[in-house]
């Protein structure tokens, strides 16, 4: 590889590793949302929103408050029956409730909101995407062990194109308006929700009962099938791995702006990705990455962001087992080799430290420690374990904990179990 390949390789790398900054807020709560229906009205020109949202929840019935986060967003009106008052907090909506025996309750919430992160707008080419922040664009319970359903109708001017977590149930005329109504039936954390909404090239390619739908601005329909051909392939190699079928029917990848973003059931990449793909067609490092989140990170997903871990170097090794896979071994080598280096250097500048952070802080060294020295360890494992029992390891702990809230504890154990291995060393020397 020469050195002006390896300099395009870490950029790539490293784009989808510097545009996710994790607070420190979101930890367990003893909140258990069951569902969120949100009806969002975004205006692109003034960089607005308006939103209804009903919130089904449970909580003890010892607990006569409960805390949401809501960023910056304007609360209008809190009702329910058993709501007695609510007040704003900072960037947190908090609710009293009447005491009772009852456990279960459902909430309705009108706000209004010019999101200064979360929502990107783009007045020019007449888009918007969410990336991450989803408490910037609706009221919601942050904490990743917090899984829930989740509906969003989203009011757009007739002609526009709507793409969002779960499936597309039904588009209703509103005068001249439309609202897009999608439906997501299994559980997930809040952070995984999104949509995207603008005018795109579309293409659908069917795998099996699964529709890969692709999405651009600036590209064709064929640039679009060339872009994204490997995304077939390493959705296989993804099921292969875990023993797990995709979750739903479709996945969409939209290229769009400057983020990289996975949500349930699509992804956002970068406008200027192509460039680097038509460029070199096996750099499709930040494809597989998105969509290996589908399995590790949004529905196996770590209990707090101590163990981010577990859903970014499983995301990022994935995609290097992918291309291993798909473009032979030397491949792998180069990828494992960048992520030493990474590491290595964490190491020379002093800022090594445990992949298990007892407060996660997001910066730059911090996710190169997540991402990179957790890949690195993970390739590592597999060295230690050899393939067949890395694998069955990997299978093993994908099916327990599928749909699942997870620690590195849950993690090691079920390596034990599978591969009939005392870890203990491993993982004090590498992991804790």
């Amino acid at each position: 590889m020469g050195l002006s390949t390896l300099k395009n390789k870490k950029l790539i790398l490293a784009i989808c590793a510097c545009l996710l900054a994790i607070t420190a807020h979101s930890q367990e709560t003893e909140l258990d949302v069951l569902s969120y229906e949100l009806t969002i009205e975004p205006n692109i020109q003034n960089q607005s929103i308006e939103g209804s949202l009903l919130i089904k929840f449970e909580v003890a019935d010892s607990i006569n408050e409960i805390s949401l986060d809501a960023s910056t967003l304007e609360i209008y009106k809190v009702s329910g029956a058993s709501v007695i008052y609510h007040k704003k907090v900072d960037s947190k909506l908090l609710v009293d409730l009447t005491p009772q025996e009852q456990t279960l309750h459902e909430i309705a919430i009108h706000y209004h909101g010019n999101p200064e992160r979360g929502l990107l707008f783009n007045a020019d080419k007449n888009q918007a995407h969410t990336v991450f922040f989803t408490d910037h664009w609706m009221v919601s319970n942050n904490a990743p062990n917090d899984r829930a359903t989740f509906s969003i109708n989203i009011l757009l001017p007739k002609g526009m194109q709507s793409i969002a977590s779960g499936e597309l149930v039904g588009i209703e005329e509103k005068g001249e308006k439309e609202l897009h109504k999608w439906h997501q039936s299994y559980e997930t954390p809040s952070y995984t929700y999104g949509f995207v909404i603008g005018s795109f090239t579309e293409t659908t390619e069917p795998i099996g009962e699964v529709n890969l739908n692709y999405y651009s601005s600036e590209l064709d329909e064929n640039e679009l099938k060339e872009m994204f051909i490997e995304t077939s392939a390493i959705l296989e190699f993804f099921e292969q791995k875990s023993g797990i079928e995709y979750v739903q029917d479709s996945y969409s990848q939209i290229l769009i702006g400057d983020n990289y973003q996975e949500m349930s059931g699509l992804s956002v990449l970068a406008d200027s990705y192509p460039t680097f793909v038509f460029r070199d067609s096996s750099e499709i490092h930040l494809i597989s990455h998105e969509l290996a989140h589908q399995w590790w990170g949004n529905m196996i997903t770590c209990k707090d962001f101590g163990h981010f871990w577990l859903n970014e170097a499983f995301a990022v090794y994935m995609s290097s087992a992918f291309s291993e896979h798909r473009f032979g071994k030397e491949k792998y080598q180069s990828d494992i080799a960048i992520y030493k280096s990474i590491y290595d250097d964490l190491v020379e500048r002093g800022l090594d430290r445990p992949l298990v952070f007892e407060e996660w802080r997001s910066n730059r060294d911090n996710r190169n420690v997540v991402y990179y020295k957790g890949a690195y360890v993970l390739h590592i494992l597999r060295e230690e374990l050899g393939d067949e029992a890395f694998w069955k390891g990997i299978q093993y702990y994908s099916k327990s904990y599928f749909g699942k809230s997870v620690t590195t504890d849950d993690f090691k154990l079920a390596m034990e179990e599978a591969t009939n291995s005392d870890l203990d060393a491993f993982f004090e020397t590498w992991i804790y």
